[in-house]
C-alpha cells in the first residue's frame, strides 16, 4: 500500500492552515508516488525545533533542535531519533564552543563515540532529509560556495542564486533547489537533482506522531518503504565464463524514468548508491568490445536516437564518481520498449548456444548488448 501527499494528509486530516503562525509550519516529502518523510518545526528567536517520521529504511521519529547567535551562527545542535514505541536509536550533538572545530557526539546503544571535526566559521550541519534546517543554510549563505559538516568531513557546496531560490551543489550529492520566501523561510526543496530525488513541499501542519503510528503499522504489515534501492546479484554461466553484476535496484514510484529522473546524454550510475559492478572470470566481448577478465564498472549513456554503455575499468566507488579517463570501451546498447512496464530496475545474465545477453530492464525500457567469452 501506497500513501500520497493527498492521501495522507486528506485521509488522516492533518492538513491545517497556518493561521498566525508564521514561524511554523511542516513538509511532505515525496518520491514519486510515494511519502517518504514528513516534519514539523518552529522558529523562535535564538532557536529552531523540529521533529520528523521517516520511513526508509525503518520508520523513525526523529527531534532537533538548533540553537543559535543573533546573527544566525549555530551554537548546538541536538537530534534524537527513536522508534515509534519510544526506543532510543540514535542521539547526535554538534557542539560549536570551539573556533576551529566542531564536536560531535553520536550515542547508540551503549556506545558513544565523540571526535572533533576541523572547521573554521561554525558551520551549519547538513542533514539531507531534515528540511527546516535548510533555512538558516541559505540565510547563512554568501558569496559563490558554503561549507556543512556532516559526520567526520566537511562539504564544500558551490551556492548560486536566483530570486527566491538557492542552489546548492555538492558534485558527489549533485544540486538541491532551496526555495524561500522573504523572511528566510523553506517553502519548498526540489532534490531531484541529486542522488535523493525527493520532493519537498511545505504545508500548515502535521501530525508527525500520527503518521508515524500509521506508517509504523504499515510496515508491521508487510507494507513498508524499506530501502528505497536495495542491493543484489545477477549471476550466469556464458560460455564457461562466470558473469556477475552487482548493483542497485531503484524503483520507478510511478516517474518518468529515461529522459526524466535520468536526463538524456548523460552519465548514469545504472542503478543507484555504489557504481554497478561487473565482474567475470574469464575474457569477454561486449558488444564487440575486448573486456579482459576482472572488475569493472557499468554505466549507462542513454539518448533518444542511441544508448551506449560504458565498461569502466574503476570499480568500488559511489556511483557518483565517473572518470571517463578510466574508460575501457563504450559499446552500443540496443533498446525495445516494454509491453508492461518494470517498477524495479532489474538487471539480468541470459546464456545463450554461443554465449549471451547482458539486459537491464526498468520503467517501460529494456535495454541489451551481446557477450561472448573470447
Amino acid at each position: 500500500m501506497r500513501i500520497t501527499v493527498a492521501g495522507a494528509l486528506a485521509a488522516l486530516a492533518l492538513l491545517a492552515p497556518a493561521a498566525g503562525a508564521a514561524q511554523s509550519g511542516a513538509y511532505v516529502a515525496t518520491l514519486g508516488r510515494d511519502t517518504v518523510a514528513v516534519e514539523s518545526y518552529t522558529w523562535a528567536p535564538g532557536s529552531l525545533t523540529g521533529t520528523s517520521v521517516v520511513r526508509t529504511p525503518r520508520t523513525l521519529v526523529r527531534s532537533y533542535e538548533m540553537t543559535q547567535a543573533p546573527d544566525g551562527t549555530p551554537q548546538r545542535f541536538h537530534m534524537m531519533a527513536r522508534r515509534p514505541d519510544g526506543v532510543v536509536m540514535q542521539e547526535v550533538t554538534y557542539d560549536y564552543s570551539q573556533d576551529d572545530s566542531v564536536l560531535v557526539t553520536i550515542k547508540r546503544d551503549t556506545l558513544t563515540r565523540r571526535f572533533a571535526v576541523a572547521a573554521r566559521g561554525r558551520p551549519n550541519p547538513f542533514f539531507e532529509d531534515m528540511f527546516a534546517p535548510w533555512g538558516a543554510v541559505v540565510r547563512r549563505a554568501t558569496g559563490d560556495s558554503t561549507v556543512l559538516v556532516a559526520g567526520r568531513q566537511t562539504l564544500k557546496f558551490g551556492v548560486a542564486r536566483t530570486p527566491g531560490a538557492s542552489r546548492f551543489t555538492w558534485p558527489q550529492w549533485g544540486t538541491a533547489v532551496v526555495q524561500t520566501d522573504a523572511r528566510g523561510n523553506v517553502t519548498g526543496l526540489d532534490f531531484t537533482g541529486t542522488t535523493t530525488k525527493f520532493v519537498v513541499t511545505r504545508v500548515g501542519s502535521v501530525d508527525v506522531q500520527k503518521l508515524a503510528a500509521s506508517f509504523a503499522a504499515r510496515e508491521q504489515s508487510g507494507a513498508g518503504l524499506g530501502e528505497l534501492s536495495p542491493r543484489d546479484t545477477a549471476r550466469a554461466e556464458v560460455g564457461g565464463a562466470h558473469v556477475l553484476v552487482d548493483y542497485s535496484r531503484p524503483s520507478a514510484r510511478g516517474r518518468t524514468i529515461f529522459g526524466g529522473i535520468v536526463p538524456w546524454g548523460q552519465v548514469w550510475r545504472t542503478g543507484a548508491n555504489a557504481a554497478t559492478q561487473l565482474v567475470t572470470d574469464r575474457d569477454l566481448d561486449i558488444g564487440g568490445a575486448a573486456v579482459p577478465a576482472g572488475t569493472y564498472t557499468l554505466w549507462t549513456i542513454p539518448g533518444p536516437t542511441g544508448w551506449k554503455l560504458v565498461i569502466n575499468k574503476q570499480h568500488g566507488q559511489w556511483g557518483t564518481v565517473y572518470d571517463p579517463a578510466q574508460d575501457l570501451a563504450r559499446v552500443d546498447l540496443a533498446t525495445a520498449a516494454l509491453p508492461q512496464p518494470v517498477e524495479r530496475f532489474t538487471f539480468e545474465i541470459v546464456p545463450a548456444a554461443n554465449g549471451g545477453t547482458l539486459a537491464y530492464a526498468w520503467g517501460d525500457t529494456r535495454a541489451v548488448v551481446p557477450v561472448k567469452v573470447k
